[in-house]
């Protein structure tokens, strides 16, 4: 099929909820401008569309990781994948967005004009090659490479006699009924899978390298459900989400300036279930909290699982894998019919697309990101991106005021393009990381490849929620974004 072409305003990459929640902003502040929404899977939704693994759910709370805009009406606040999907086809239908996406549309490369102040996007879809030319890009791929999960090797694979899963391309027929499972990995993915494979499974054994720090909550909002009935869903809604915002805030900055006070309620509510001994050995964490992620335990499931005798945990180093299972540094061995590894994500920029600017490849490495939306020397173009330390909404949505701000200040100033320019002196400032702070190991291994924060406003990309606030609600026309 010969190659077709089309122009819009705005092309939004991604029907995840980055990709839902822009053209949602777009046609609600915005609504004279033409769009279109790529999505390379078969389906929307993204994250919550891609991993099927069991037990599936959210890690933050639903009133803060749901749309401001689209109250969370479930009772179970840490929701599970499939009802946050039909959340994010909810919101589709009631914006009538529908018409707008297209999947399975892969984005190749995005090249800019000067000339014509246009993107010229390459499509690749079963139908043929398509060119579609827009004004405006909004990036709303994640940061994910969701089609190849990090896996590494282990020694001894190939004489494991079953099979070998990553959680990422879980089989929809995999049998684990009765069976003895091991799972690689000590972060959210392998926290929400075991208790969910315990129930049927022989016996769930996590296989940890080191611990992680976990939070034991409820997945229920009692506050929520009594406000519901006094006050009604919406206003309830905005009760809850405010005050959580508002906890989320003060627990990461309690727990970085006191984590010892910190950790004592997490360890407690370990304790409780398994006892302090068995905390000691497999959930106290080398690290201060928050240096990575913390995990949420939901009505502590895992530990209940542990303690009913359904899962357990092996900490230490994998020396192979053998026959039957996995043999640890220390000589303990875990039987295993099936090992699931659950060794983390890849990520990638702006969804592997290639991106030109008048002809000359675009490396996100060596630019600097504006305010976390946008990279120097890079026109027309701006990244959804969330909190690693709070919920991705919240931050997601400050991103799309600041772009729809951007486009009203277009508008006012007559301009077709807009582009972070670094001032003199400026392109030699120190290069940070594009996060700072975070040890994860599935950001440690990509950061050489990220853009870098400078040493000063607005080359930063802050993950305190305040300071976000206040730096992407100031005014476009600031000097260093570049109308013409």
């Amino acid at each position: 099929m010969e190659p077709t072409n089309s122009h819009v305003d705005v092309v939004i990459v991604g029907a995840g909820l980055s990709g839902i929640a822009a053209a949602v902003e777009l046609r609600t502040t915005h609504p004279e401008r033409t769009f279109v929404m790529l999505e390379k899977r078969d389906n929307l939704g993204g994250t919550w569309d891609l991993f099927r693994y069991p037990g599936i759910r959210s890690d933050s709370d639903m009133f803060t990781l749901g749309y401001s805009f689209k109250p969370w009406r479930a009772e179970k606040s840490i929701a599970a994948g499939q009802t946050i999907l039909e959340y994010l086809d909810e919101a589709v239908e009631e914006h009538q967005l529908r018409p707008f996406i297209r999947v399975n549309q892969r984005v190749l490369r995005a090249d800019w004009s000067s000339e014509t102040s246009t993107w010229r996007v390459q499509v690749e879809s079963s139908a043929g090659n398509e060119t579609i030319t827009c004004s405006f890009l909004y990036m709303a791929s994640g940061y994910y490479d969701n089609e190849n999960g990090y896996r590494p090797r282990f020694p001894g694979e190939e004489n494991f006699r079953g099979p070998i899963v990553h959680p990422q391309e879980w089989p929809e027929d995999l049998d684990y009924g009765d069976k003895k499972v091991a799972v690689i990995g000590s972060g959210a993915t392998a926290i929400t899978l075991i208790p969910a494979m315990a129930g049927t499974a022989a016996k769930v054994t996590m296989v940890q390298r080191s611990p992680s720090y976990v939070s034991i909550d409820s997945d229920i909002d009692e506050d929520a459900i009594k406000l519901r009935a006094e006050i009604g869903d919406e206003a309830a809604f905005e009760t809850v989400r405010l005050r959580n915002v508002e906890q989320q805030q003060i627990n990461y900055q309690y727990a970085r300036n006191h984590p010892d006070e910190f950790k004592k309620p997490l360890f407690d509510a370990i304790d409780a279930i398994v006892g302090p001994e068995f905390r000691e050995k497999h959930f106290t964490p080398s690290y201060q909290p928050w240096d990575q992620r913390l995990c949420l335990v939901p009505n502590g499931d895992l530990f209940e699982a542990i303690k009913a005798g359904r899962a357990d945990v092996a900490t230490g180093t994998i020396a192979e894998f053998t026959e039957h299972g996995i043999r640890m540094e220390s000589g303990e061995e875990v039987e295993a019919d099936i090992i699931v590894t659950a060794t983390g994500l890849n990520l990638c920029t702006l969804g592997k697309v290639a991106f030109t600017v008048d002809g000359n490849p675009v490396d996100f490495s060596r630019t600097y990101t504006y305010k976390g939306v946008a990279f120097s020397g890079v026109p027309n173009l701006v990244q959804a991106h969330g909190y690693l330390n709070s919920s991705w909404t919240l931050r997601l949505e400050l991103v799309n005021q600041f772009w729809s701000s951007l486009l009203t200040t277009m508008d006012k100033l007559g301009a077709s393009s807009v582009t972070p320019v670094l001032r003199p002196g400026e392109e030699n400032m120190p290069r940070d990381p594009w996060m700072t702070g975070v040890t994860s190991g599935y950001f440690l291994r990509y950061l050489d490849h990220m853009p870098s924060q400078g040493d000063r406003l607005p080359w930063l990309n802050p993950q305190v929620h305040e300071l976000t606030k206040e730096i992407l609600s100031a005014d476009p026309d600031d000097g260093v974004l570049q109308f013409a």
